[in-house]
């Protein structure tokens, strides 16, 4: 397992540096600055801004002085927010992503898991057909029509749910929560279900049966944990997608998460702000990829040995 880790790292470090880089030159490439507004600034005025905020220097020089603030935890000034630093502004909005992306991550695995068992149980029923039915339609929509959907039935006609902000409570997380999950969901049933039913056809698992064992303890012993890899392995994928997916779901429902950070860096070419998201995003999506990977190995040895 320790063989895994390390050799997941020496491609993490060169793949997140790459995207960093990348990152950078692409900022600087678009169309635009941070200090272009409908009326220009005085030419001193714009040269004083960019010596200040080193700018004016080449861009070998801007990535070098970018990965070294990086590499001492420094992401920077904010060249909009200039009472606060892009750490600052991250440490404000990462815990609303990470409780969106979490909670949304724990109620896909359960939901999917769940419906994949039971439709695999009951394959070739009509439970089975409904369920990947749904589980396919779910998967099919994405977050910017779930969103506005739910916030429409639930917040807006009903009026059981709020629909923008932070209240008072918990209850202002469920909708954007439950319209990130869903779509995870689907596809979590889907793999549930076809790993399952794989599995329920084994040799070992007739074997069981035929012992007297119960459905339930032939279904927990020998069937649940090898029928989840195909779920393991789309686990990190899945964190991922939540992460990013959540930067539309903020901006929905009007939550203070990096969401809004980074479309609003985007929008006002914010460099500082956007790379240090960006930067954020692909440690983040990285690590969940790791951690995916030991699953997966917990679940199948043999992926220890593969890597």
């Amino acid at each position: 397992m320790l063989q895994l880790i390390a050799r997941r790292l020496m491609t993490a470090i060169p793949t997140l540096l790459a995207i960093i880089v990348l990152s950078f030159l692409l900022m600087r490439f678009a169309p635009g600055g941070p200090f272009d507004g409908e009326r220009p600034l005085a030419p001193e005025t714009r040269a004083a801004l960019e010596s200040a905020y080193g700018l004016d220097k080449s861009l070998p020089e801007q990535v070098a002085l970018y990965l070294g603030r990086l590499a001492q935890g420094d992401f920077g000034p904010s060249l909009v927010y200039r009472d606060f630093t892009v750490t600052e502004l991250i440490a404000q909005s990462l815990p609303i992503s990470l409780l969106l992306g979490g909670l949304a991550l724990l109620l896909a695995s359960g939901m999917g898991i769940l419906a994949g068992l039971w439709a695999a149980m009951r394959a070739g029923q009509w439970q089975d057909q409904a369920l990947m039915l749904t589980a396919t339609l779910l998967t099919a929509l994405p977050t910017f029509v779930t969103g506005p959907l739910l916030a429409l039935i639930f917040g807006l006609w009903l009026g059981w749910l709020p629909v923008s902000g932070q209240g008072a409570g918990t209850a202002w997380l469920i909708l954007p929560v439950v319209a990130l999950a869903l779509p995870v969901a689907g596809a979590i049933a889907k793999l549930a279900r076809a790993g399952l039913a794989e599995i329920l056809g084994q040799d070992h698992i007739r074997a069981a049966r035929a012992r007297g064992l119960s459905p339930f303890i032939v279904l927990l012993r020998h069937a649940l944990r090898p029928a989840l890899v195909p779920v393991a392995s789309y686990l990190g994928p899945a964190a991922a997608g939540l992460l990013t997916g959540a930067v539309v779901i903020e901006t929905v429902f009007g939550l203070p998460g990096l969401g809004r950070y980074f479309v609003q860096g985007a929008l006002n070419r914010d460099y500082p702000l956007v790379l240090g998201v960006v930067t954020l995003y692909a440690g983040l999506i990285i690590l969940f990829n790791l951690i995916a990977d030991l699953i997966y190995g917990w679940l199948d040895p043999r992926m220890r040995e593969c890597g």
